[in-house]
């Protein structure tokens, strides 16, 4: 996302004042009540989670681009798993816990986090996997994002896309808009019609409860 765009800087102000919120859904550590909130309107959080690590398979000796990584539980995870991770994010708080989590589980020396705009962001080297994860909800114009991805030849992509008509799509976009925030859902027709726009022709839509999670492959 560039952020100097209108929309790209108020997610970013968002996100680095909710890095520790977020972040927070991800833990283990939290009462029965928070727990039940989580499985109630959450849990499509943990399964595409569990759905991606399988998806991928063994990541063992890959290297994986991580767009938009938020607070790196997929980066450390698979770092964990032996995979190279180079993780993007727009919100410097997200990247601060990005770091955090890589030190504390061990694994920083396999990861490498940066405050950036993707779109304008380099790197050399050759990348097996990229991520993005809840990163088109804040995308206001995806199809330059996917193309940059495209052109990346990474063998396995996975990006998730909100649904546009679910119960809880204007609840959320309520809250995230009082908060500064603008959020943007998809149909099913425009993923498809921006994948394949974008270059992708071996893409395998998952339907979650309230997520499209694409798998796409250059073969």
């Amino acid at each position: 996302m560039s952020v100097g765009t209108t929309g790209g800087e108020r997610v970013r102000r968002y996100f680095d004042g909710a890095a520790e919120r977020f972040d927070a859904i991800y833990r283990s550590d939290k009462g029965v009540g928070q727990k039940i909130v989580d499985g109630l309107f959450r849990g499509v959080i943990h399964r595409r989670f569990e759905l991606t690590l399988e998806l991928l398979g063994t990541p063992q000796g890959k290297r994986v681009l991580d767009v938009g990584c938020g607070s790196a539980r997929y980066g450390v995870e698979l770092a964990h798993r032996g995979a190279e991770i180079v993780g993007l994010d727009f919100a410097q708080g997200m990247v601060d816990l990005a770091n955090e989590a890589a030190r504390d589980a061990g694994v920083a020396e396999q990861c490498r986090f940066e405050q950036c705009d993707f779109l304008t962001w380099s790197d050399s080297d050759h990348f097996d996997i990229c991520l993005a994860i809840g990163f088109f909800d804040y995308i206001e114009a995806p199809a330059a994002f996917l193309e940059r991805m495209r052109a990346l030849d990474a063998a396995d992509c996975i990006f998730s896309f909100p649904k546009r008509w679910t119960l809880r799509t204007l609840p959320r976009w309520l809250r995230l808009n009082a908060n500064g925030c603008p959020v943007y859902f998809y149909s099913a027709g425009q993923v498809e019609r921006l994948l394949r726009e974008s270059g992708w022709e071996h893409v395998d839509i998952h339907h979650l409860s309230r997520d499209y999670l694409v798998h796409a492959r250059l073969t």
